[in-house]
């Protein structure tokens, strides 16, 4: 069952943006997050209209996330600088609260600073991290070598327009070729050792048609298909 404790509450306790059907929602992600065995090729989905309000829904997941034992989320954005600013910002004032309780700290991972102490890295953290190489880069660094005991942390992983750059692969002067970014999320996948993995879109089609296997220059590569899919509801 889906615990609840500091940073649920805040966003749906006597909040009109969330109805119950919010929350319906935004628990059975949860639980099927802590129940499924989401992986690399195979994560949650949350699917909703454009403006059905998706951002609100994984914040929200997030929050409950926190309160169910996962002590890191890494939201990774559409590749432009003004989204990833946008989303780091919004993130910050929706966890604000907990942020000036030492409860939370949320970083961009090209700006965040060059050391980070023993009580930051045991508060809840959240990394806002551009799908673009050095963005990803960096994020890796930061599990591999700089923080290895984050490995160890429980994760989730929330890929926003999960459509956008995400998918394995792509054909490049008619022959298929692994879609760079996908196989620095594969890295990210193989270091952390218990992660969660939801999609959020609302053009879901190129994920949902990826065939099971694809043979790219001799090597099997498994792209990235559903294993629940969750729909926001529509306001």
């Amino acid at each position: 069952m889906n615990k609840v404790g500091n940073f649920y509450p805040s966003f749906v306790g006597n909040n009109l943006r969330y109805s119950k059907e919010d929350c319906l929602c935004i628990e059975s992600v949860v639980e099927r997050l802590m129940q499924s065995q989401t992986s690399e090729d195979h994560p949650g989905m949350l699917l909703g209209k454009i403006q059905s309000g998706k951002t609100k829904t994984f914040l929200a997941v997030m929050a409950l996330a926190f309160d169910n034992e996962f002590d890191v989320a890494v939201v990774l954005t559409k590749g432009t600088r003004a989204l990833a600013k946008q989303t780091y910002a919004r993130i910050r004032s929706e966890f604000k609260v907990h942020d000036e309780n030492d409860l939370l700290k949320v970083f961009d991972i090209m700006t965040m600073p060059g050391h980070l102490t023993g009580f930051e890295l045991n508060q809840k953290l959240v990394l806002v991290v551009k799908k673009q190489t050095d963005n990803l880069n960096r994020l890796l660094d930061l599990f591999a070598s700089k923080y290895p005991l984050l490995k160890e942390k429980r994760v989730l992983i929330i890929d926003d327009e999960a459509d956008y750059a995400s998918v394995g692969f792509k054909k490049d002067k008619g022959e298929l070729d692994i879609n760079t970014t996908a196989y620095q999320l594969e890295n990210l996948r193989t270091l952390v050792l218990r992660a969660a993995f939801l999609q959020v879109t609302a053009t879901p089609y190129s994920l949902y048609l990826q065939p099971t296997e694809v043979k790219i220059k001799g090597s099997s590569f498994k792209p990235i298909r559903p294993a629940f899919t969750a729909l926001v509801p529509v306001n």
